[in-house]
């Protein structure tokens, strides 16, 4: 019982070592941390028309209500706080300037809902580094003055602390912002899918979409607004598909160009 149990614990450390390139290895193989960098400059006045209450999330993705699509600018007041996964999304912004507006990245390379509650000054953290220091992902509205924080989190935690142990993470986490920001529009997004090549025991698209049920859940109970990533890239067998992942003989977690313009289509679709 004893090694078996060692031989999980085993197994569960290096896939998180193998999570910690997430993103395009190009990029990401030799970065712990990623600057927060503005796709261009951040406006000044919030975006009209930001829902500053939650009261009218519905409880599944499908019966969301859409306010019609939005413009770019309607980002120049958000945040985005994620892994490798929303890096992706950051350089592609970076590239692509109309895609999100002024929209700003709060993300490091292997960062989780866990990881994220841990002190600054501890020898093996990840937090987001910005002007010259790490900030605690808390604080990612009163660093940037963003007025919208998107959060993307859990590829990182769900083979180490399971679905359970994430949800109790991300619970803290999420509460955190809101205490440290209570004005700013928080917008929860799904853990999104891998290919089906690179499913395992530990980590596959069942246990990531039996995650993002509980996180659903969640919201709808504290009136967070729930945005389903994973179903609007997911294929009909719920995977990446293939066409759509940009590290198909790595981890298949990361995304093409093409990817990342369906996933920045749905947040302007959908995000109210």
């Amino acid at each position: 019982m004893k090694r078996s149990m060692l031989c999980a614990v085993c197994l569960a450390a290096a896939l998180l070592l193998s999570l910690a390139g997430c993103g395009e290895r190009s990029r990401l193989s030799d970065l712990k941390t990623v600057t927060i960098a503005p796709t261009q400059a951040a406006s000044s006045e919030p975006a009209t028309g930001a829902s500053k209450s939650s009261s009218k999330q519905s409880s599944t993705p499908s019966e969301q209500p859409q306010s019609g699509a939005k413009d770019a600018a309607w980002f120049n007041d958000a945040v985005f706080v994620g892994d490798s996964v929303t890096l992706k999304l950051s350089y592609y912004c970076e590239n692509h300037p109309e895609t999100l507006g002024g929209a700003q990245f709060f993300c490091a390379g292997s960062l989780g809902y866990t990881n994220a509650l841990w002190d600054l000054d501890r020898e093996d953290s990840v937090h987001p580094y910005y002007q010259g220091q790490n900030y605690l992902s808390q604080d990612c509205a009163k660093i940037t003055g963003a007025t919208k924080v998107f959060v993307m989190l859990g590829m990182n935690d769900i083979a180490l602390y399971g679905e359970d142990g994430t949800l109790e993470s991300a619970r803290t986490l999420i509460g955190n912002i809101k205490n440290t920001s209570p004005d700013a529009t928080i917008y929860i997004q799904s853990v999104t899918p891998m290919i089906q090549a690179k499913e395992g025991e530990i980590l596959n698209n069942q246990k990531i979409q039996s995650f993002n049920t509980l996180l659903q859940q969640y919201c709808a109970e504290q009136g967070y607004q729930y945005l389903d990533i994973y179903s609007a890239l997911a294929d009909a067998n719920g995977c990446l598909p293939l066409e759509y992942c940009g590290d198909p003989d790595a981890q298949g977690i990361h995304f093409t160009d093409a990817a990342c313009e369906l996933w920045a289509t749905y947040l302007k679709e959908n995000a109210i």
